[in-house]
């Protein structure tokens, strides 16, 4: 069932996540609405824990902090229009490990609280796949929480590719709040954003000078050991109890076909937040070519990292919002819904279910 031709508006594509929110219309070429919950005293207040990290989005106990999010994006978006969320088809971004009550409880809030006319979630990599073009491709995505990866090979989800650590740019913030006091002068409070600031400024995955003069925004200046600025990302690529991101890729790429390695390998696809932090891609290119030519000598390797791939996720959702396709069979109708229930949610994607146009 799809939408009638009165009834079709363009889709608001939400990428919420536990350190800020990208909402926008599908069709553009970057979210209008990008809140980091830690600047802004609204949503610091009420929804954060730790000063800069949402508390669980999609916890069963609380949903109404998600439903104060969405209704205070819709806002941001559009303030004029205070019946834009009725109007218009909803599409989710999620994560791999979100179980299937986190999706039932997310539809059942967009129909019956927001009354949504359509809805649809789809997982963040196949999303970050769509944004970079292609149609095969080992995806990783680190964000604030959750670091994953997967293989989506001709459209085709391989799904004991997926790898997920409950890891990210929150372990790289609280590294730095927990080592900035040895280095800060004066003995002067760093605001919690402020933390935010460095990592997403001055963090880096190499070493340069063994002092980094660091300029907060309130003006302040700091002097900081590289050794912090650097050491606060250490972790995010070998920890003691968790896979090694050059692991994560190359066990992903094992999973698949023989004959298709080699494509995978040679588009290794980078989004999320955690990995804008300088360096990240040459580290992560030096360390999977020393696992590969352990195993695999002569194999070619290639890290693509876009420029804009901190927003790879919300971008691959506004052109999936944009096909026709997607638009006339696969987003989940309010009357499916009615007569369903949760169970249509089968509709969305799956490694039995993909959207090939």
């Amino acid at each position: 069932m799809s939408l009638s031709s009165d009834d079709e508006r363009e889709s608001i594509v939400f990428d919420i996540g536990s350190h800020s929110a990208r909402v926008g219309f599908a069709g553009e070429d970057a979210p209008s609405v990008n809140v980091q919950y830690v600047t802004s005293a609204e949503f610091k207040e009420t929804y954060c824990y730790n000063g800069y990290k949402l508390f669980s989005s999609f916890d069963d106990s609380k949903l109404d902090l998600l439903e104060n999010v969405i209704s205070n994006c819709i806002s941001l978006l559009d303030n004029s229009n205070k019946g834009l969320i009725k109007e218009s088809p909803a599409i989710f971004s999620e994560h791999f490990h979100d179980i299937p009550s986190k999706r039932e409880n997310l539809i059942e809030l967009m129909f019956e609280k927001f009354e949504v006319p359509a809805f649809y979630t789809a997982p963040c990599p196949v999303l970050a796949l769509y944004s970079s073009g292609r149609g095969s491709g080992i995806v990783l995505e680190s964000g604030n929480s959750v670091t994953e990866t997967i293989v989506i090979y001709e459209g085709y989800m391989i799904a004991n590719s997926v790898f997920s650590q409950n890891r990210g740019g929150a372990e790289v913030t609280q590294y730095l709040k927990d080592h900035f006091g040895s280095d800060k002068s004066k003995g002067e409070e760093i605001a919690e954003a402020d933390f935010v600031y460095l990592k997403e400024t001055y963090s880096s995955c190499s070493y340069n000078e063994p002092v980094t003069e660091v300029k907060l925004p309130d003006g302040t200046v700091h002097n900081l050991r590289s050794t912090h600025l650097k050491g606060c990302t250490d972790s995010l690529f070998q920890c003691p109890g968790f896979k090694s991101l050059p692991d994560m890729v190359y066990e992903s790429v094992m999973t698949a076909s023989i004959h298709s390695r080699r494509d995978l390998f040679c588009n290794v696809i980078l989004s999320g937040g955690n990995t804008m932090i300088s360096g990240f891609p040459a580290l992560l290119k030096n360390q999977l070519e020393v696992v590969m030519n352990k195993r695999h000598k002569g194999l070619k390797l290639n890290v693509i990292a876009a420029p804009e791939r901190k927003y790879s996720t919300w971008i691959g959702g506004s052109i999936l919002g944009s096909l026709s396709c997607f638009m006339n069979s696969l987003l989940i109708t309010r009357e499916e819904y009615m007569e369903s229930g949760c169970s249509i949610l089968a509709k969305c994607i799956s490694p039995k279910n993909v959207i090939k146009c």
